[in-house]
């Protein structure tokens, strides 16, 4: 009788999925992912734009188009490396292309 997998095809599975699910422990976050990080380490949470001190509005997306303040925001941006703003548009061109304020 015939299984719909045979040895070689497991190996090749498992080898995909731990190739998949391994990361480094010390790999740096990139740079989108870090000025995301900024703005949660400087008090900015997702989904809180209504009060002021949303993640995206009122601190990535500002961050991301240049602004120097949200209107509405509620905490000031942090500082964010301009390389580091240049390097995320290079990888996601789009990210932080939403509606800046609350």
């Amino acid at each position: 009788m015939r299984h719909g997998l045979n040895l070689a095809s497991v190996i090749s599975i498992a080898f995909a999925t731990c190739a998949l699910a391994q990361k480094t422990p010390n790999e740096p976050p990139g740079p989108c992912k870090e000025i995301a990080n900024a703005c949660r380490n400087a008090g900015f949470i997702k989904g809180d734009w209504k009060k002021g001190d949303g993640l995206w509005r009122d601190c990535v997306d500002p961050i991301m188009q240049g602004k120097s303040t949200a209107p509405g925001a509620t905490k000031p941006l942090p500082q964010v490396d301009p390389s580091l703003v240049s390097a995320c548009k290079a990888k996601h061109p789009k990210y932080g292309g939403g509606k800046v304020g609350s």
